[in-house]
């Protein structure tokens, strides 16, 4: 039966300039933009609070990623945001109580290990993950030259809350392509990272050894040997058993599902099309796929696109579940008051959010949405809470 997600809350005007990434943690919604911010709203509250209001960068900033655990009684969160100045910073927040009703101080961390170098190494994407309690957490942090550095870090708790950062390696499938995203399973131990030229490599985290290349059968430029497959995004499914990749081809978004156990592919996310261009069914959106997720038990996964169109696929049998439309209109023009240059509402990321990390969407699958209008929009799955 098809699947209706409604609007909860929207936050117009949220950044100066484009948002361009957004993560999820039990506490926080985080979200970067162009104007080189970094914010942090309540995920308890109603109206979702502003609690973190940072300048980071005035270059910009375009990926985020979040980490959140408690230990020994403390919740502690740390933040990774990249700019584009390939620069990689990271804040941490130690929380004192539980509920928070006010904007909140977060401390940039001071951390130089050995493999780490933001004076040369020009990062793009960047991906915390939890390792579990007795495994390392990791940082993973790629870069315009195709390498991908890999960190194990630690949170100490004490009178003082400290993290510590040790270099693990490089992996390396010889492909010097612009890594442009990376994902972590802490689950099976398995690294992804995708490459302008369309590639994919599959690593095992533990010996960073190459294990499987899914390379890109896209469209091929027709004044070079340039692949116009770049991949967007990747992201491992909850259990690690499945790889989902979003592509371009050409000016379209396709979504390839991959077998992580076996490194085979098991299918794509498509939707019906006539176009006398592409193959019929060839593709997931109908412009590029900036970003996509899992839900928390693996069961959908959502696609959001260039073409201000947000899918809820079922993993299993591969066909859409519902289709939100994203308009400018969605929030109110006083919201929107300096945003009359901006005439898309087009996604640039989304993210489902914990079924218990939100008082708002109750027992529903939640999912954020970010995009070039600068407003931030909350969805639930409809049919109660």
């Amino acid at each position: 039966m098809p699947r209706k997600y409604i609007s909860t809350y929207t936050v117009g005007d949220a950044h100066g300039s484009d948002i361009l990434g957004v993560a999820v943690s039990k506490t926080f919604t985080v979200t970067c933009s162009s104007d080189g911010k970094l914010k942090g709203w309540s995920n308890s509250a109603s109206e979702r609070d502003l609690l973190i209001d940072e300048d980071v960068d005035k270059v910009g900033l375009h990926h985020v990623s979040v980490y959140e655990d408690v230990i020994d009684g403390q919740r502690v969160t740390l933040f990774a945001t990249v700019s584009f100045s390939g620069i990689c910073y990271l804040y941490m927040y130690v929380h004192k109580q539980e509920e928070i009703s006010k904007k909140i101080a977060i401390k940039a961390l001071d951390w130089v290990p050995e493999g780490f170098d933001n004076e040369r190494k020009s990062y793009w994407g960047c991906q915390l993950a939890s390792g579990g309690a007795e495994d390392e957490n990791i940082l993973a942090l790629t870069t315009v030259t195709g390498q991908t550095e890999i960190f194990g870090f630690t949170v100490t708790v004490g009178d003082e809350t400290s993290v510590n950062f040790e270099h693990r390696g490089t992996p390396s499938a010889n492909n010097k392509s612009f890594a442009t995203c990376v994902d972590v399973d802490t689950v099976q131990k398995r690294l992804a990272v995708g490459h302008q030229d369309g590639s994919v490599y599959l690593y095992d985290l533990e010996y960073l050894r190459l294990l499987y290349s899914f390379e890109s059968f896209g469209l091929q430029s027709s004044i070079s040997s340039n692949s116009l497959s770049t991949v967007r995004c990747l992201r491992f499914s909850p259990d690690a058993t499945l790889l989902a990749v979003a592509r371009d081809s050409g000016p379209y978004g396709t979504v390839a599902l991959y077998d992580v156990k076996y490194g085979e592919s098991v299918g794509s996310l498509v939707i019906p099309t006539h176009s006398s261009t592409v193959g019929i069914g060839s593709y997931a959106h109908s412009k590029w796929c900036l970003s996509l997720s899992f839900n928390e038990d693996g069961s959908l996964i959502a696609t959001g696109g260039l073409d201000n169109r947000i899918r809820i696929w079922d993993v299993e049998t591969r066909e859409t579940e519902a289709v939100i439309t994203i308009n400018k209109t969605d929030a109110s023009d006083e919201e929107l008051e300096n945003s009359t240059d901006i005439d898309t509402a087009t996604c640039c990321g989304l993210s489902f959010i914990a079924k218990n990390a939100n008082l708002k969407e109750g027992e529903n699958d939640g999912l954020v949405i970010v995009g070039f209008d600068r407003a931030i929009r909350w969805f639930r799955e409809a049919g109660g809470i």
